[in-house]
């Protein structure tokens, strides 16, 4: 919940303008989480077609690093995990 709540925060503040005029499209980007909560990997798995879009994705992510560090009692060296940002996306 944590993750989730600084990445929106972080990708809200950085929504391309074109976005609040209609600007339409997703972006799925698959992210891993090491230990220390520092982002080793970030890959767009699908973008949006509109590279501003893409870019406010990627920057949701980054700018949330360091995410806070793995509890004690997990024993992995990183978490996977997938966000989809929706721009105008019908429900």
């Amino acid at each position: 919940i944590r993750v989730l709540a600084s990445v929106k925060l972080h990708w809200m503040a950085v929504i391309p303008e074109s976005v609040r005029y209609g600007r339409r499209g997703s972006v799925a980007i698959q992210f891993s989480i090491a230990r220390d909560g520092n982002v080793p990997k970030l890959v767009i798995s699908s973008a949006s077609g509109t590279e501003a879009l893409d870019r406010a994705a990627v920057a949701g992510i980054s700018a949330s690093q360091p995410f806070p560090p793995f509890p004690t009692e997990y024993k992995g060296d990183k978490i996977v995990l997938q966000f989809n940002f929706a721009y105008n996306m019908p429900k």
